[in-house]
């Protein structure tokens, strides 16, 4: 499972701040190669300077195993973050946040 949060900025939206989830499972082996790519991508960009400011977001990506154990973690600026990843991110899960099952 990739757990994908977004953090920070001027406002708190409880909505847009509560972990999302992909459950790698759902999906296709084409669409996993994808979300791999671009979670090595989010990894290259992680490197660079980060903009300051308040007002800036930034993105905590992790990968987690059945158990919950994270086996891989990313904090990487927003601006900084491939668009395509961002996207996947909106169309997360969020159920396994709120106690429901996957």
């Amino acid at each position: 499972m990739v757990r994908l949060r977004r953090e920070g900025g001027v406002a708190h939206l409880p909505g847009l701040a509560r972990p999302r989830c992909i459950h790698c499972a759902r999906y296709s082996e084409a669409q996993r190669d994808e979300l791999w790519h671009l979670l090595s991508s989010a990894e290259s960009g992680a490197g660079g300077e980060e903009v300051p400011g308040a007002d800036r977001r930034r993105f905590c990506l992790s990968v987690e195993d059945a158990n919950g154990n994270s086996l891989w973690l990313l904090t990487v600026a927003e601006d900084a973050m491939p668009q395509e990843l961002i996207e996947w991110w909106r169309r997360a899960d969020t159920s396994a946040e709120n106690g429901n099952a996957p």
